[in-house]
């Protein structure tokens, strides 16, 4: 028995002759996205963009010329203060745990039980809330603070973007306020801690070089005194020793006592932190539902999902076909 040719098909032509269905599965996911983006709360975006206002003249207090000059020194006293750790640090668990009793007003209460009574999640998620444990509530909680805290460094233009987004705009401008200010409080009690670290460390170190000077200058003396008359190589050696130690010891103590008015300078004055380059406002464009990136994603899977089964429907068909033939062919 002679063999058939094959069916050859395009797949332009097989997607054109499903025409219809393309329409209907369009149809049905713009309506899907539609619906999916009325079930989603509107949210808004209060922003915040800080910049390290670090001051020359207060790092370099109390250094020498080359000192002040040496990049080292700039950069000793840093800690804290840069874009990145400004980002992290509003991002941990323990900065959200301190947000969670900040007081809302209008709603007389704080932001924990805030986000627990007013919060308003698609429905969805409350069909899995109920069907599945989703474990402590408290946790849960945290979680959202957290990602309603969101942050951006940029280390080339050295600022940080804070951002807090809510679905009540003027709670979200707040809570914003809120976080700068709580951020330059850490800040604040950071460098006051460290300030008076170093004092405590400064004070020891001065303690220690002043020990060091006065014994290396009581054994010059007495050395000195007791062999004022006596003028043998060996002695004018030892003394010259002892008084290249004096010298040194002295250099050391001045350094330290140097390095503590510095410290004491540093713990009384007041830590600068950052400076506000845009402060918050009340949003009036919400971030979320975006309704037209839905219908979009949407369409795109709906779309190529379909196409997928369209083709290897027609390919599946193609291949019993030419399966058909061949059993034929060999009979």
């Amino acid at each position: 028995m002679t063999q058939k040719p094959k069916d050859t098909w395009s797949a332009w032509k097989e997607c054109v002759r499903h025409r219809q269905v393309f329409l209907v599965v369009s149809v049905m996911a713009l309506l899907a996205a539609i619906v999916v983006s009325a079930s989603i709360p509107d949210e808004y975006p209060a922003y915040i963009k800080i910049s390290d206002e670090r001051k020359e003249t207060d790092i370099l207090l109390g250094l020498n010329n080359f000192s002040a000059w040496a990049r080292g020194a700039i950069d000793q006293r840093k800690g804290l203060r840069m874009p990145e750790v400004y980002a992290q640090t509003v991002r941990t668990r323990e900065f959200a745990q301190e947000m969670s009793k900040v007081k809302i007003e209008g709603y007389h209460t704080d932001y924990y039980h805030y986000l627990l009574e007013h919060h308003h999640s698609p429905w969805w998620e409350d069909i899995f809330s109920s069907l599945f444990d989703n474990g402590d509530e408290h946790e849960r909680i945290l979680d959202l603070i957290q990602n309603n805290i969101q942050s951006k460094a940029s280390s080339i233009y050295n600022t940080t973007l804070l951002q807090v987004t809510d679905q009540d705009p003027v709670v979200a401008t707040m809570l914003a306020d809120t976080v700068c200010m709580r951020l330059e409080q850490r800040l604040i009690q950071y460098q006051r801690r460290r300030a008076t670290r170093d004092l405590a460390h400064a004070n020891d170190r001065t303690a220690q070089a002043e020990k060091r000077f006065k014994k290396a200058q009581k054994e010059y003396i007495e050395y000195s005194d007791s062999h004022a008359d006596i003028t043998s190589p060996a002695a004018q050696a030892k003394e010259d020793h002892l008084f290249d130690e004096y010298e040194a010891a002295f250099s050391s103590y001045n350094k330290e006592i140097e390095l503590l008015r510095r410290a004491q300078a540093l713990v009384q004055k007041r830590p600068s932190t950052f400076a506000i380059l845009n402060h918050a406002t009340v949003p009036v464009k919400k971030s979320r539902p975006a309704t037209f990136g839905y219908m979009l994603s949407f369409l795109f899977i709906s779309l190529t999902l379909t196409l997928w089964i369209v083709l290897g429907k027609r390919k599946y068909k193609e291949y019993r076909m030419n399966h058909t033939l061949a059993s034929e062919w060999k009979s």
